[in-house]
């Protein structure tokens, strides 16, 4: 049998090829494995964020509570409503893994801008729920009557709304641009005779949130009073995809000097009925003799009033908060209702395990407003740990409305 014997450059030219082919299937490995990746954190960014369930205990309101110095003090569950409604303690930052399956598409945030300075307040929010993939719908509610006038004629075809362009203009980027649904809605209570003024014009109509009890394709809504800036979504999400059905549910606000009411956050569960039982009441409340003569048109204020025992949403720690208002900044020292203690003021624990900062300053108009300098400056807070999130906090909203509206600061005129 004869061997097959291989010279040394043809020994050469199988080893050279051997190690070209070895690098070549690594080096396509390797890039196989980065396309891989890519295209997983690429899926990751697009998908929606799936908030998991809180750890949640329903809790009747507590007729009295212990104090440490062994006395009983009874405990209000709202300003409002007393001992009339529930309490959810919520863990918002205990989240835990949920076999139920959630219809996100049946659950949706929505803003309600009632007048042309509205609208860019309400887009900021949604914009931001997109920003931080909310899973849920985004609807955006606005008066009718933009739809429908034509740009240079009024409905009573007399002038042109200034502000109507921008309005739509406004309008329209926040649907292409946030998918942001738009919504308009009729006046709950409609221009009457007796909102006539001396020359005879008739007063326009009310918008208020009872409208979202009209969106019927949905299973719950959420509402969060505007103007803030969004930090966190999960908490929101949470509470609109896993708080007990209720027809209506909203803040807790036992707290005294926290500058957050009930009607920052309103949780709605739409009915074709509620809605109309609501418009018929509030159109009662705003037809009496009572209304007329004090001349107080309905508004969301009281709202909450038209349910006798709604759900009220809380936390079950003071470090754990769905909204914090930047007027507490102007305290030095912050008091915690459930420990009944004090502290000084933490930067840190300020912005950590909130959702949403209101801008209910009431020093300020609000932060969408160019204030003269020395009043700016007067209102400042005299902590210098707080003046530096107070600046801090009013500079985001300012460069926010630039990025997501393209509008500057308005011009304050007392």
């Amino acid at each position: 049998m004869k061997r097959i014997l291989l010279s040394q450059g043809q020994v050469s030219v199988v080893a050279s090829s051997t190690v070209v082919l070895i690098f070549t299937f690594l080096l396509f490995f390797s890039g196989y494995i980065i396309q891989q990746r890519t295209v997983t954190g690429l899926q990751a960014a697009i998908r929606p964020r799936i908030p998991k369930a809180p750890v949640s205990i329903l809790q009747l309101q507590r007729q009295a509570q212990d104090t440490e110095d062994g006395q009983t003090e009874l405990q209000s569950s709202s300003r409002l409503f007393n001992n009339k409604a529930r309490i959810a303690y919520t863990r918002l930052s205990a989240l835990e893994d949920t076999r139920a399956e959630i219809n996100w598409q049946r659950l949706a945030h929505v803003q309600l801008a009632r007048n042309h300075h509205d609208v860019c307040n309400s887009i900021m929010v949604l914009a931001e729920l997109y920003r931080l993939k909310s899973p849920a719908r985004r609807v955006l509610m606005f008066p009718q009557e933009w739809a429908v006038e034509k740009e240079g004629k009024g409905m009573r075809g007399d002038f042109s709304d200034p502000f109507l362009a921008s309005s739509r203009r406004l309008l329209r980027m926040a649907a292409r641009r946030y998918g942001v649904e738009l919504r308009p809605v009729g006046s709950v209570v409609n221009g009457t005779k007796e909102g006539e003024d001396e020359g005879g014009e008739t007063s326009g109509g009310v918008y208020s949130l009872a409208s979202a009890y009209a969106l019927t394709e949905f299973d719950r809504v959420l509402s969060i009073e505007t103007p803030g800036l969004l930090l966190d979504a999960t908490p929101l999400d949470a509470v609109l995809a896993f708080t007990e059905p209720a027809p209506f549910a909203m803040l807790q606000d036992s707290a005294q000097g926290d500058g957050v009411h009930s009607a920052d956050l309103l949780l709605l569960q739409p009915s074709a009925e509620s809605h109309h039982d609501l418009l018929a009441r509030i159109s009662t409340m705003t037809t009496t003799p009572e209304s007329r003569t004090q001349l107080q048109p309905f508004n969301d204020t009281n709202l909450p009033l038209l349910f006798p025992a709604p759900l009220l949403l809380a936390s079950t720690t003071d470090s754990e908060t769905l909204i914090r208002s930047i007027g507490t900044l102007h305290t030095p020292i912050l008091h915690n209702p459930i420990q009944h203690t004090t502290s000084p003021f933490n930067a840190t624990a300020f912005l950590s395990n909130v959702a949403y900062i209101r801008f209910s300053d009431p020093k300020l108009p609000g932060p969408e407003y160019d204030v003269p300098w020395s009043q700016k400056v007067a209102a400042r807070p005299r902590n210098k740990n707080a003046d530096w999130t107070w600046t801090k906090l009013y500079g985001q909203f300012a460069q926010k409305r630039m990025e997501i509206c393209g509008l500057d600061l308005e011009a304050w005129h007392p």
